[in-house]
């Protein structure tokens, strides 16, 4: 009988050691578990942070991307306007063409009202 009672009291001892371990494994999980609440918070912060330096970068790409096509287009508009100017210049020349010189030759303006008056 005595036997019995001290192999139950062992085994009284062992389970109330390993709830104690038990409840101290728990407690540390618990602390882990409001840590990564903590870090998880501070992630949501971050990335909130974040989209918003996003959201503000690719508006002001947009608006580089808007301003540089206008100035492009500007550009190009220019480009052609000296271009085609300096191809009538080129043209003009030539041909022989001055521009000083009417474009009707001083006889012919004559020719030209008599054609044209009835």
């Amino acid at each position: 009988m005595k036997a019995f009672a001290t192999r139950r009291k062992d085994a009284e001892d062992q389970l109330r050691l390993r709830l104690a371990e038990a409840e101290a494994s728990l407690s540390t999980a618990r602390g882990e578990n409001e840590a990564l609440r903590a870090d998880l918070a501070d992630a949501k912060v971050r990335e909130e942070s974040m989209d918003a330096v996003c959201l503000r970068a690719a508006n002001e790409m947009a608006d580089l991307r808007g301003e540089k096509g206008r100035k492009l287009k500007q550009n190009t508009k220019n480009k052609w306007m000296i271009h085609s100017s300096l191809g009538t210049a080129a043209v003009m020349k030539k041909n022989g063409i001055k521009r000083d010189t009417p474009s009707i030759p001083p006889g012919d303006e004559k020719k030209l009202h008599e054609k044209l008056a009835p």
